[in-house]
């Protein structure tokens, strides 16, 4: 609606302007129009005595022919001016009949909107007298649950208070139970105190009676240790003992044996060994003998010459003859028997 009053405003408004405007151009074209103004033709003063009427006839003319120019020009004007005020009332014609058409169509948008305002009023009457009816349906529910809560509440209150006492009464019966099993505790832990007290009593004791026994166990331990280390002391030198004397009879036997062996071999190769004659007694050549396990002639070698040749070579082809010698069976002699050196003298 206030939309609708509003264009109404502005179209009377622009209708005045237009009407304004064309009061305001009548008037200029009014005023503009000018009067032929009769020019006074412009006489000089002859003194001559006679009057030119071929000038004056020329200069009438003349004015006549500016007056004419004038009036058409004045004519062409008002014609123009009479053209645009003729536009600008079929202008304002038109303005009119658009500002009437934009009324009528105010008015009608006017009386739809009251049309529909009205149907709105009745809408929201009617709804207002549903949400009524229905505000009284839920107060009558609302005071009817609020009633069905109080009795609810009433009997929930006393099965509260009925549950209290019976949860008293139930703590009363625990406290007491509780009491009592807390004052059987504390006997039992009186007794378990002075069962632990006792059993530290013993335990110290056989504790103590424990380090001595281990006491005396060590000492005895300790005794019994340095009897077995010297008995094994003892024992250990006495082996050794045995031993040393063992080895020194089995070197003295096994040295019997080489001796023995070596008389053996000596004899052998003298046995075979053909002395060079006419050789001087003084000569005397000693050999190393190299020997293989069995007695086999492994090598001859002069350790020390007599100076004479043919009683060296004799010497050597006497030992290669003996092949071969006398071999021990025991296997430390034979081991040092694998060498040996021995002296070749000319005298027997």
């Amino acid at each position: 609606m206030k939309n609708s009053i509003f264009e109404n405003i502005i179209a009377g408004s622009y209708s005045l302007v237009l009407h304004i405007g064309l009061v305001a151009l009548f008037v200029m074209g009014m005023n503009t129009q000018t009067r032929p103004v009769m020019v006074q033709p412009h006489v000089d003063i002859v003194k001559a005595t006679v009057i030119d009427e071929n000038s004056i006839l020329a200069e009438m003319v003349r004015q006549q022919e500016v007056e004419q120019k004038q009036r058409k020009a004045e004519e062409d004007r008002q014609k123009k001016v009479d053209k645009q005020l003729a536009e600008t009332e079929k202008e304002l014609a038109r303005k009119e009949q658009e500002v009437l058409a934009q009324q009528e169509r105010a008015k009608i948008e006017q009386q739809q909107r009251e049309l529909k305002a009205k149907e709105q009023k009745d809408k929201i009457h009617k709804l207002e007298q549903e949400r009524k009816v229905q505000e009284q349906k839920r107060l009558k529910a609302e005071q009817a649950r609020i009633v069905e809560e109080e009795r609810q509440q009433q009997a929930e209150q006393a099965s509260l208070v009925a549950e209290e006492r019976k949860q008293k009464i139930e703590e009363e019966r625990r406290a007491a139970e509780e009491k009592k099993r807390l004052a059987e505790a504390d006997r039992k832990a009186e007794e378990q105190r002075k069962q632990d007290a006792e059993k530290a009593r013993k335990l110290a004791e056989e504790k103590k009676r424990k380090a001595e026994a281990d006491r005396k166990a060590a000492e005895l331990r300790k005794v019994e240790e340095e009897r077995k280390a010297q008995i094994a002391e003892a024992d250990r030198l006495l082996q050794e003992s045995l031993a040393q004397e063992q080895r020194e009879q089995e070197s003295r036997r096994i040295a019997g044996v080489v001796n023995q062996y070596a008389i053996l071999i000596k004899q052998r190769i003298k046995r075979y060994w053909i002395r060079p004659t006419g050789k001087s007694d003084d000569l005397v050549t000693t050999v190393k003998v190299s020997l293989i396990p069995g007695g086999d002639v492994k090598s001859v070698i002069i350790v020390k010459s007599s100076g004479d040749q043919i009683f060296d070579r004799s010497v050597e082809n006497a030992v290669f003859k003996a092949a071969p010698m006398p071999w021990p069976t025991d296997p430390e002699a034979a081991a040092q028997i694998k060498e040996l050196q021995i002296n070749f003298t000319a005298t027997r």
